[in-house]
């Protein structure tokens, strides 16, 4: 079951998607036989002209982008993923390095359905389950990812449904390899027995709702899962 519905796949116009200044964007350079791919943001646009986006930084350096280079596009913004093809027009360095892209003639947009959640695989600490502060700090690893709850893969159960954790763990947002922690209280909503793999170990996996992040700990969190999302759409679950 995936949230990415691939028959809701249209086309609109670049102003009918509705990108904002600041919106993280991802660009590949469709010539470049590594189809490398970078994140960048948008400055702006003018319709029917130019599209300008900051030129993507690598240990802190503009990247070196030859003028008349095809690119591709992807961006992710509300319940939408957007793809568009362009070509880089003009590339200037001052007063900071960006790029004017030729205009698009359509933007391909896809519907996402539902909280959108990513396959992930980051290690965690989960602690004081339900208020018990007697219980050691146990490790987990989250399996997905979404800016309103997490699933937890443990070796032993960490409670029932209902009960609530304590949940610390980090992830790295680009461009600039930004590493946040994030420490919040979770409440569990499912568990369930899983096998990784062909061996007959079974695992507990348990499906958490966060509580109460902050609004800059939310943005960092939905700046992953966006980033997730634009490096490869099959992770979405």
């Amino acid at each position: 079951m995936t949230d990415l519905d691939h028959s809701k796949v249209s086309t609109c116009s670049f102003e009918a998607a509705q990108l904002h200044v600041g919106e993280r964007l991802q660009l590949e350079l469709i010539t470049d036989s590594s189809r490398n791919q970078y994140y960048t943001t948008l400055i702006g646009f003018v319709p029917g002209h130019s599209v300008l986006i900051r030129t993507p930084l690598v240990q802190n350096l503009p990247i070196p982008v030859p003028e008349g280079a095809d690119v591709l596009i992807r961006a992710f913004s509300g319940r939408h993923a957007f793809t568009f093809e362009s070509r880089i027009d003009r590339v200037c360095r001052s007063p900071y390095p960006y790029m004017h892209l030729s205009y698009p003639a359509q933007v391909q947009q896809t519907l996402i359905r539902g909280a959108l959640r990513v396959r992930v695989s980051l290690p965690g600490i989960v602690s004081n389950p339900d208020g018990r502060q007697d219980e050691k700090p146990r490790a987990v690893v989250l399996s997905d990812l979404s800016v309103s709850g997490a699933q937890l893969e443990t070796e032993l159960s960490l409670g029932e449904t209902g009960e609530k954790v304590g949940l610390a763990f980090r992830f790295v947002v680009q461009p600039n390899n930004y590493e946040v922690k994030l420490t919040t209280s979770a409440q569990i909503q499912s568990v369930r027995k899983i096998r990784k793999g062909k061996g007959p170990e079974e695992l507990f996996s348990h499906g958490v709702r966060f509580n109460k992040l902050h609004a800059t700990e939310g943005l960092l969190l939905q700046s992953y899962i966006q980033q997730v999302l634009l490096s490869d759409r099959s992770r979405v679950v």
